[in-house]
């Protein structure tokens, strides 16, 4: 199912880990108001093991027979990240800067310090505190999530195919765009046909989306809305009521928020050239190459 007029993909958190030769990749996402990092990154970049996924398992049976550790893997928690191989997103061990110190702590391995330090300080950054274009990247990647387990909870109400879900989204925008629907937002912001209204909103303007949908989604479950007309008009009254909500606290109303310069495509690919460089060996020579 799509998120307004077609599916995409949602943009994988990841961070660069840099170990002084080639940036190496964790992943990363946001749970429980906190990071939460791919446990089996973090061990491939300690031990530089060809099967970290297999490290980790063996290291769990070594430490659960260890009464000082065998806490910590009540803490780890099963999350959907998707793969840095073939781009499918599964469940993997992940846990948070404070559980994964205590994991680095049981590898040996000389890159244990600083990973230590960059876990405490990627761990300490806050949602409010990523940059814009990081920001909207997450965001962006959180409503598609989010898109898809709202289309299959209104599937109990009726709303199947793929016109049915555009006018039940179509009932969501015009309640939080004062009247609105997807066609309208686009042409307001000079979209050409095939264009996604969502990967050309800034961070703001998603915020303001991702809690029309959660709310939607919440108040259609919560009710047990079993039919169209029910769930389009509950759609609409939790778009209106973060419409009011907004400008109850002085915010600036979705239709007058300003539309970036750049898609959510473009900084994907800014992204991805920016890891890429980080990548490659250095072009100066390092103490050891003179």
């Amino acid at each position: 199912m799509s998120d307004d007029s077609g599916e995409t993909t949602d943009p994988q958190a990841i961070l660069p880990f840099d170990d002084g030769s080639a940036g190496r990749l964790i992943r990363h996402v946001w749970h429980n108001d906190r990071w939460y990092f791919s446990v089996v990154d973090v061990v491939s970049v300690l031990t530089d093991s060809e099967a970290p996924s297999t490290y980790w398992s063996m290291m769990k049976q070594r430490l659960a027979k260890d009464e000082g550790y065998s806490e910590v893997f009540t803490k780890c928690e099963r999350l959907k990240m998707r793969s840095l191989l073939d781009g499918k997103k599964d469940g993997t061990d992940a846990a948070d800067a404070e559980t994964m110190l205590r994991i680095v702590q049981s590898v040996p391995s000389p890159k244990a310090e600083p990973i230590k330090q960059w876990l405490a300080r990627e761990g300490a950054r806050s949602l409010a505190q990523l940059e814009e274009n990081q920001r909207r990247l997450f965001l962006r990647g959180e409503i598609a999530e989010k898109n898809r387990t709202l289309a299959d909870t209104v599937t109990g109400a009726g709303i199947i195919s793929q016109r049915d879900f555009a006018v039940f989204q179509d009932f969501g925008y015009k309640g939080l765009y004062n009247g609105e629907t997807a066609r309208d937002i686009a042409a307001r912001k000079g979209l050409e046909k095939g264009q996604r209204i969502l990967d050309h909103m800034g961070g703001e303007e998603l915020a303001d989306n991702w809690f029309r949908i959660t709310q939607a989604e919440a108040k259609i479950r919560r009710e047990g809305v079993d039919n169209k007309t029910d769930a389009n008009r509950a759609h609409f009254s939790m778009g209106q009521a973060v419409r009011g909500f907004i400008l109850e606290q002085g915010g600036t109303p979705p239709e007058e928020l300003p539309t970036p310069e750049q898609s959510i495509q473009q900084l994907e690919r800014a992204e991805q050239q920016r890891i890429a460089a980080q990548r490659q060996p250095s072009l100066f020579p390092t103490d050891n190459d003179q």
